[in-house]
């Protein structure tokens, strides 16, 4: 009799410790699942990034100096909608350097257009929060660069204009 009395006891002195385990595997599992889709959307915005910087430096090949489309598709932005693609990146962020053939950053353009052998573009100081719940954070990533040799700089043989 006393044996059936202590198995009854049994049940009734552990009726919260699952609810406790499941808790706290539960909410090690979610903050690890947050973790991976973070790093994942994070990843993504750094190819997202390379890309479009790439895009801009072979735009800036082809378009006139001073053209404003390298810079709007290194952020892809659509000059015909309001929105940014790339959120927090403004044209601060975007610096179009022209180079001669040592790779030095040519300060006057105008007056040494023709030692101009190549474009850079770079994006820089982008700052992207952390989306981790409990974890406080941004994801700044290093100044992203794209050199291309340059064409023909937006002079067309046929007088249209290459961009």
């Amino acid at each position: 009799m006393k044996k059936a009395k202590a198995l009854s006891r049994r049940p009734g002195k552990q009726r919260g410790t699952t609810i406790v385990e499941f808790a706290l595997v539960a909410s090690t599992l979610l903050l690890a699942l947050f973790i991976v889709i973070d790093l994942s959307r994070l990843v993504y915005l750094r190819m997202t990034f390379e890309e479009g910087v790439r895009r801009a430096a072979r735009l800036a090949t082809v378009c006139p100096i001073g053209d404003p489309l390298p810079a709007l598709a290194a952020r892809f932005e659509d000059p015909l909608s309001t929105g940014v693609s790339i959120a927090g990146a403004t044209a601060s962020n975007v610096s179009i350097s022209y180079l001669n053939a040592s790779g030095q950053v040519i300060t006057n353009v105008a007056q040494n257009y023709s030692a101009i052998h190549s474009v850079r573009v770079s994006l820089q100081n982008i700052q992207i929060p952390l989306l981790i719940p409990f974890i406080s954070g941004v994801f700044a990533p290093d100044s992203i660069n794209s050199t291309a040799i340059a064409e023909s700089l937006g002079v067309a043989p046929t007088g249209v204009p290459a961009c």
